[in-house]
């Protein structure tokens, strides 16, 4: 049995695409998908600061239900993706994919003679793919799970340079930019780091 993480772009006639720009200043995720007949079925998770708002200006073919005031699932009835088609009729379960600038993080699991399937598949259709990852199944019911707004800051603290050095930004400014004192803004960064590097190193 194999994992097996792969980076495609958005395809441009893809529902997923249109559903990404209504999410443009969202974390999301496909925990789901099913095919019917000649469509895929979707299910989103979504992580956001105006998630209500959100929730009502999704297109119709979508039906979403809020978790809490950051978090949504959401149901796309209505889906068309020739890239979800090839990955599923290969044989292969799509356990989850992350949506970000115009990529999908396709996570996967399959055996030998479905990955071999996956890769003729995604070559016929002239897909451009990068392998992340192959190997044994990472343990991810035992991972601990970054919050939005952990991870919302590790992105920006990143973006700014935080990380950087010398760094390109002091803690203070950082925490300006979120308006939270210095030392809450510390406390959330050594928290989302430990989630992040406990995931990294259970990869092995």
């Amino acid at each position: 049995m194999l994992e097996v993480q792969i980076k495609t772009s958005l395809p441009e006639s893809c529902v997923l695409g249109a559903v990404n720009e209504i999410l443009n200043q969202s974390i999301t995720e496909i925990e789901g998908l099913t095919k019917v007949n000649s469509s895929i079925k979707g299910l989103l998770n979504i992580k956001a600061r105006k998630i209500e708002e959100i929730i009502r200006n999704l297109p119709s073919y979508c039906e979403g239900v809020s978790l809490s005031s950051e978090e949504a699932k959401v149901l796309v009835k209505e889906h068309t993706c020739l890239l979800a088609h090839s990955i599923i009729s290969s044989g292969c379960f799509i356990t989850k994919a992350t949506i970000s600038d115009g990529e999908i993080v396709w996570n996967v699991i399959c055996d030998d003679d479905a990955f071999i399937s996956l890769m003729r598949n995604l070559e016929e259709c002239e897909v451009e793919f990068e392998i992340l990852y192959k190997g044994k199944p990472a343990e991810g019911d035992k991972r601990a799970k970054i919050t939005y707004r952990e991870e919302e800051i590790l992105r920006i603290a990143l973006e700014k340079g935080f990380f950087d050095f010398p760094k390109k930004i002091k803690l203070e400014e950082l925490a300006e930019i979120f308006d939270i004192a210095p030392s809450t803004l510390s406390e959330i960064l050594r928290r989302g780091q430990k989630k992040v590097l406990s995931t990294y190193f259970k990869r092995g």
